[in-house]
């Protein structure tokens, strides 16, 4: 989780500082990009995860690919930030498309196997919250290090953030490789999921391949998946859409336009709040689990999400700059809770799957989950180019922006992502599957798993 952590965040957190601000390339021109990379994520996702799901070998099903994708990811993300200066705006367009579609292919081979794996290695509904608690803590390094960039690369020894990402990107890239390597070498599937398919197989006479259509057909038909998944796109509208915002309320509203070391620091000290709340805070979310439950859980984790979206009219003022931490730990606690219950979950909804198909399809669960929040991804990251260039920002004017534009960059910053959390808070009520409810889940698949061996 830690290279997943790297090669989104740095990704997200860089394209607008380094292809924006630095090279002056339209920020609707990008969100365009970015769009359209996750669109085309989203269609390779269903692909991976029908060819994940129909791999066999003596690897297992998710380990090979995950290991192909770790070469993929750190080249394809160092090959990025590694274009020619001194080009005009035309030439940067169609290196950011071209190698972010390159960048998110690689991601997909990585991706969908590895988080289809994380699904198969637990079947107990609380040992699986704790798995994930475990997987997002450790994520959570991957945080440090993409917060700390924001300092490194305004490091007086470049001459420019550009530059200092060029370089960056080299260490960040080998640590890339060597930690999606680790699950390829230590991970394996819960013996009962092996059992599950040995039995299947024997039943059938033959293990026979689901086609693609099928498998999506029948995952999309499954409620408490699709739940998830709609909660997961609205709450990626409201943090994405104007995520890359913190970024200008900083520099241009807390500092006026400083983007030297002054500026830098701020951002990265922000950063570290969320790895370092989310560290904190998630082990608690995972105690309050087991005593609420985890749709409980996911409310109270979408609340807090709300109190910190809110507090960041206050709490960002110039007055204080260091004082925006207080709703970066409070969002960070949030977030990290809410998408930890969510993973936590998915699995529940692929047992709900399998009683009533017969087919295991983590695989074609995790690709489809990827598709859908990719498109509301899509989405966001399109709109975050007209909400920034609808507050009139102007990179040309430096700290000179008008009061009209710091206001409106504030007003979305805030207020467009209580209101989405709030929405997600509501659809948390409507999950169907209860603690209760996984374990009659549970129960019943073991009786049908019985009866589908040979008499």
């Amino acid at each position: 989780m830690l290279g997943y952590a790297l090669l989104i965040q740095v990704y997200m957190q860089f394209y607008n500082p380094v292809f924006n601000d630095t090279l002056g390339l339209s920020p609707v021109l990008i969100a365009w990009i970015i769009s359209a990379s996750r669109i085309w994520d989203s269609i390779t996702d269903p692909l991976m995860g029908n060819l994940s799901d129909n791999t066999f070998s003596k690897w297992g099903r998710r380990r090979p690919w995950i290991a192909l994708g770790a070469l993929l990811c750190a080249l394809s993300f160092i090959a990025i930030w590694w274009f020619p200066r001194g080009m005009d705006p035309s030439f940067y367009f169609w290196w950011l498309l071209i190698f972010s579609l390159v960048f998110y292919l690689a991601f997909t081979v990585f991706s969908v196997p590895y988080i289809a794996l994380g699904m198969e290695l637990s079947p107990d509904y609380h040992e699986r919250t704790s798995v994930m608690t475990t997987r997002t803590v450790i994520e959570q390094f991957g945080f440090f290090i993409v917060s700390s960039l924001f300092f490194l690369t305004s490091l007086e020894v470049f001459s420019d953030r550009a530059e200092g990402m060029r370089y960056n990107s080299l260490w960040v890239g080998l640590v890339i490789f060597f930690v999606i390597m680790a699950p390829a070498v230590f991970a394996r599937e819960h013996p009962s999921f092996l059992v599950a398919r040995n039995k299947d197989t024997e039943a059938k006479g033959k293990r026979l391949k689901v086609p693609l259509v099928t498998s999506v057909k029948e995952t999309l038909s499954c409620w408490p998946f699709l739940n998830l998944a709609l909660i997961t796109v609205i709450s990626y509208l409201g943090v994405i859409t104007v995520g890359s915002l913190g970024y200008y309320v900083t520099v241009y509203h807390l500092f006026a336009g400083d983007k030297t070391v002054a500026s830098g620091t701020v951002l990265t000290l922000v950063g570290y709040c969320i790895p370092i709340s989310a560290m904190i805070g998630l082990p608690l979310m995972n105690s309050l689990s087991h005593r609420i439950g985890k749709r409980n859980a996911l409310i109270v984790a979408f609340g807090l999400t709300i109190i910190g979206a809110a507090l960041r009219w206050h709490l960002y003022t110039p007055e204080n700059p260091y004082l925006s931490m207080i709703p970066t730990i409070l969002f960070g606690v949030g977030t990290a809770g809410a998408y930890l219950f969510i993973n936590a979950m998915i699995p529940e909804a692929v047992d709900a799957d399998e009683l009533r198909t017969g087919e295991r399809r983590e695989g074609m669960f995790s690709a489809v989950y990827g598709w859908t929040y990719k498109l509301g991804a899509a989405l966001a990251i399109l709109l975050s180019g007209y909400v920034l260039q609808w507050t009139g920002f102007d990179t040309a004017l430096g700290g000179d922006q008008a009061p009209e534009t710091i206001y409106w960059l504030r007003v979305s910053f805030a207020w467009i992502c209580a209101i989405a959390m709030l929405v997600t808070t509501l659809l948390a009520f409507t999950y169907p599957i209860t603690e209760k409810k996984a374990y009659e889940i549970r129960q019943q698949l073991a009786e049908a798993r019985k009866n589908r061996q040979p008499s």
